[in-house]
């Protein structure tokens, strides 16, 4: 035992362990930074989303939709929406954008939009009826990230009853 100083062995031992020790600490931050990154574009596409969500819906009970209609075309999907005052607005869909008056795109590389919405036209009475259009928005790790879809409400009343006064 030499007690003057360290051994060959001791240093290479101590350089081995705090390398291990390094390269653990560095895939814990490069995994904790994909995760932030992750996020970061999540919650960016998360304001796009309710800003879309917010505008369309406005204009629903704004201008009172009637009725709409579905176009598919080879990249993209329109939605023609009616409204009772003889206005007409479009929604496109492509697989990373879309369009209402504004276009929005999605900041996450690996989500896209669904080119085939889900439309749902229910008659919920003898006075109101529901139109329900979900737009999926796929992601390519996640089998089903419902969470993220944007989902449009509209409950309206019939033509038949307009003598409504409040």
């Amino acid at each position: 035992m030499n007690k003057k100083g360290i051994t060959i062995i001791e240093l290479l031992v101590s350089i081995s362990l705090v390398s291990i020790v390094l390269l653990l600490l560095l895939r814990v931050m490069f995994s904790l930074n994909n995760i932030n990154n992750a996020s970061n574009y999540a919650s960016s596409d998360e304001i796009s989303r309710t800003t879309i969500i917010k505008n369309i819906e406005n204009d629903f009970l704004n201008f009172k939709l009637k009725d709409l209609e579905i176009n598919k075309l080879a990249n993209k999907t329109e939605i023609n929406l009616f409204y009772e005052n003889n206005t007409e607005e479009k929604i496109i869909i492509k697989e990373k954008e879309l369009t209402y008056k504004d276009t929005y795109s999605l900041e996450t590389n690996k989500a896209y939009y669904d080119l085939e919405p889900v439309i749902i036209k229910q008659a919920l009475d003898e006075d109101y009826y529901l139109i329900m259009i979900k737009i999926k928005v796929l992601m390519e790790d996640e089998k089903d990230a419902e969470k993220d879809d944007i989902v449009l409400t509209y409950v309206g009343l019939k033509n038949n009853n307009e003598d409504n006064t409040n």
